[in-house]
């Protein structure tokens, strides 16, 4: 969204701005991600994932059907999931992010997205209580869906990452137990700052747990910020905890991979004052 349209002219514009590489997912402004291949061979751009949805999609989550009862909704998500990683592979990337569904809920769902600035945090945790009431069969259903989706593609690595959604099951608990459910599957965890500093504010879940369960499953992170419920912000301007994921990056074995991800609102004028910030943590 902050970059040109034009498939050779993006990647241009993310090197002159110091990027290695970009991560395909759905945006506000469509962009043929799949016409990225035939320049990819002429500039030094990598792609190392895609992602299933875009981060402003919320009440629309292709992954929501994951969790689903209903079949034909399960399938609708699965097939989101399949046309990703088969981008994925048209561009010679072998890692998927997506968020692992979202529990069904009887009655109006409600406020759903923590991304709005007028949650309480009492209303944040009445909306957890509803989600908590179902995810036992929440969890039975998404394990078994990854169960299916990795048999199908075991070739691709699958990034579970942080629920913007209340219902969502990106959060430590939920994620710990689809991992350790599917233990020899390709599995892993990415991720999401902002959700991480957002469900602290609301939930009191500390960000460095989601770091610390997760160090043999870890895959990458997306950078960004947080503040009075806005999300996606430069990194620097809220309550993400920026030492903390510089010294998780500094004490990891290997090369950790690293994705900016701005709400499209924020002026790409911000991009320089962003790397600046970053690389005082080593990110």
């Amino acid at each position: 969204m902050h970059g040109p349209a034009d498939a050779e002219k993006f990647l241009v514009w993310c090197l002159d701005h110091g990027f290695q590489g970009v991560v395909p997912a759905r945006t506000p402004r469509p962009f043929h991600w799949a016409g990225l291949r035939s320049v990819l061979a002429e500039l030094p751009v990598q792609v190392p994932a895609v992602r299933v949805g875009g981060l402003l999609e919320v009440a629309d989550l292709p992954e929501a059907g994951i969790c689903s009862s209903q079949k034909g909704e399960q399938a609708q998500s699965f097939k989101h999931i399949e046309d990703c990683v088969a981008l994925a592979h048209h561009l010679g990337c072998p890692r998927v992010i997506l968020e692992p569904g979202v529990a069904q809920i009887s009655g109006e769902d409600g406020e759903v997205d923590l991304g709005d600035s007028d949650w309480s945090a009492d209303a944040a945790q009445s909306q957890f209580a509803r989600r908590q009431s179902v995810i036992d069969a929440a969890l039975d259903r998404a394990c078994r869906f990854f169960f299916r989706l990795c048999g199908a593609f075991p070739d691709t690595e699958f990034c579970l990452t942080g629920s913007r959604h209340v219902f969502g099951l990106g959060e430590p608990r939920s994620l710990a137990a689809i991992f350790e459910d599917l233990p020899s599957r390709k599995l892993r965890y990415w991720h999401d700052a902002p959700v991480a500093a957002r469900r602290a504010e609301l939930f009191g879940t500390e960000q460095g747990e989601w770091l610390e369960n997760f160090t043999n499953q870890f895959s990458g992170m997306t950078l960004g910020d947080t503040s009075a419920g806005r999300m996606y912000l430069p990194p620097g301007a809220g309550g993400v905890d920026y030492p903390l994921l510089g010294a998780y990056r500094l004490r990891s074995s290997g090369a950790m991979l690293a994705v900016i991800e701005l709400d499209p609102g924020v002026d790409s004028g911000e991009l320089p004052g962003v790397s600046a910030y970053l690389d005082k943590f080593g990110l």
